[in-house]
């Protein structure tokens, strides 16, 4: 019998979100809207976009690419490190893709945490 492909599951408050999105510089997000596999690209994007994470990290670029080709849609965040977490939206739920983006920034504001640095520098 297989395992579940997502076993860590991080808890995330929204305020919790809106600190941890603080370390996200950019979200590319690129979808066909004719195309029935963009329902996670697209209800990520209405997340990502929402005025409470807009709020918390105002130099956060979201870039949306809506195409007309048959590629499998995409999502791409990248950090404020320069790490890179890129998804094939059409196999993840949205609260997979945000809890793996929720990870890596736990990682991030733990390494500034412990260099003595602030991500609202």
């Amino acid at each position: 019998e297989a395992l579940p492909a997502r076993i860590s599951v991080m808890k995330v408050t929204k305020d919790i979100a809106a600190q941890l999105f603080k370390y996200v510089k950019r979200v590319d997000i690129t979808f066909n809207p004719f195309d029935g596999r963009t329902r996670s690209a697209r209800e990520l994007m209405n997340r990502v976009k929402s005025e409470r994470l807009a709020r918390s990290n105002p130099n956060m670029k979201v870039k949306t690419n809506i195409v007309a080709t048959a590629d499998p849609p995409s999502v791409s965040f990248e950090f404020i490190d320069g790490t890179k977490k890129d998804f094939d939206s059409q196999k993840f739920v949205v609260n997979e893709m945000l809890n793996d983006v929720y990870i890596v920034a736990n990682n991030i504001d733990i390494e500034y945490e412990m260099e003595g640095k602030s991500v609202d520098d």
